[in-house]
C-alpha cells in the first residue's frame, strides 16, 4: 500500500507542476467550471420561480441532485483521469512500458495524470451542498447523512467500474472518445431527479447504465426517499459492476499484442 501512495504522490506532483507551468490555460479552464456551475444553480432558481415543485422535489433538494452529480462527476475526473489518455499511451507505446512495470498497470493507466483542477473545484462544491443540506426540511440527520455518504462512494465504485470497462474497450480496439462521451453525455442526466424521466428511461438509467443509483438514490437516501431494498440494490450492482470490469479488462490484457505487433 506504502508503494502504491507514493506513486500517486509522485503522479499528483508532476501533474501540479505541468499545470503550474501553464497558469492562463489552467485559470481559464477552471473558470469555466465554475462559470458551468453556476449557470446551472441560476438554471433551477428561473425554474422555481414559476413551479413550486419540480416531480414533487423542492428547489433546494433539487439542487441537492445537482450537487450530488457534480460531487461525484468530479471526483471520478480527478481520481479516474488518467483513463482518459490509454488510446495516446496506447499508440505511443507507453502502454507497453506500463506493463513491465512492478506496478498493478490497471492503477498505473488509472492514476497516470491527476488533474489539480478538480482539488479546486470540489471544494466550492461541497461548501455549497453543506449549505443545502441545512436548508432541507429536518436538517442533517447522521443515519441519513452517513447513507448519502455510503451511496456516494458506492457510485464512485461504479464510476470505477464504468471507467475500467471502457478502458478495457480501448485495449481492444485503440478507440475511446466515441465511448467515453456517451458515458458522460449519459452521466448528465443525473443532474435532475430520476423521477422527472419517464419509466422505461428510469429503469435504464438503474439497471442498464446506472446513473440514477450513482447520483439520485444517494441524494434520495439523504431526503429519506430510499428504501433498504434499494440500498443493497445500489451495493450489489456496484460490487457486480466491478468485477464484471475488471474481468473484461484481465480479458482485454491478455488479448493485447503490443503497439509494434
Amino acid at each position: 500500500m506504502g508503494k502504491y501512495l507514493r506513486i500517486w504522490q509522485r503522479l499528483a506532483v508532476m501533474g501540479f507542476k505541468i499545470q503550474t507551468g501553464h497558469p492562463l490555460s489552467s485559470s481559464g479552464y477552471l473558470l469555466g467550471k465554475f462559470i458551468r456551475i453556476v449557470f446551472f444553480l441560476v438554471f433551477l432558481a428561473a425554474i422555481f420561480k414559476h413551479t413550486q415543485a419540480l416531480a414533487g422535489y423542492s428547489l433546494e433538494e433539487v439542487a441537492l441532485f445537482f450537487l450530488t452529480f457534480n460531487i461525484v462527476d468530479i471526483l471520478a475526473q480527478l481520481f479516474f483521469r488518467g483513463i482518459y489518455g490509454i488510446r495516446a499511451l496506447i499508440r505511443e507505446g507507453d502502454f507497453d512500458y506500463f506493463l513491465i512495470q512492478p506496478v498493478n498497470v490497471l492503477y498505473r493507466v488509472a492514476f497516470n495524470t491527476v488533474d489539480f483542477l478538480d482539488v479546486v473545484t470540489i471544494i466550492p462544491v461541497f461548501v455549497i451542498t453543506w449549505y443545502v443540506f441545512k436548508r432541507i426540511p429536518g436538517g442533517i440527520q447522521p443515519g441519513r447523512f452517513c447513507l448519502y455518504i455510503l451511496l456516494c462512494l458506492n457510485g464512485m465504485v461504479i464510476a470505477l467500474a464504468i471507467h475500467i470497462a471502457v478502458a478495457a474497450l480501448a485495449v481492444l480496439t485503440q478507440e475511446l472518445e466515441n465511448t467515453i462521451w456517451i458515458y458522460r453525455d449519459v452521466m448528465t442526466l443525473g443532474r435532475f431527479p430520476s423521477d422527472i424521466y419517464s419509466s422505461k428511461l428510469q429503469s435504464v438509467l438503474i439497471f442498464v447504465i446506472p446513473v440514477a443509483v450513482m447520483i439520485s438514490f444517494p441524494a434520495k437516501a439523504f431526503l429519506g426517499r430510499l428504501n433498504l431494498l434499494w440500498i443493497l440494490h445500489a451495493i450489489a450492482m456496484a460490487c457486480l459492476g466491478l468485477w464484471l470490469s475488471l474481468f473484461f479488462w484481465r480479458f482485454a490484457t491478455r488479448k493485447y499484442t503490443s503497439v509494434s505487433s
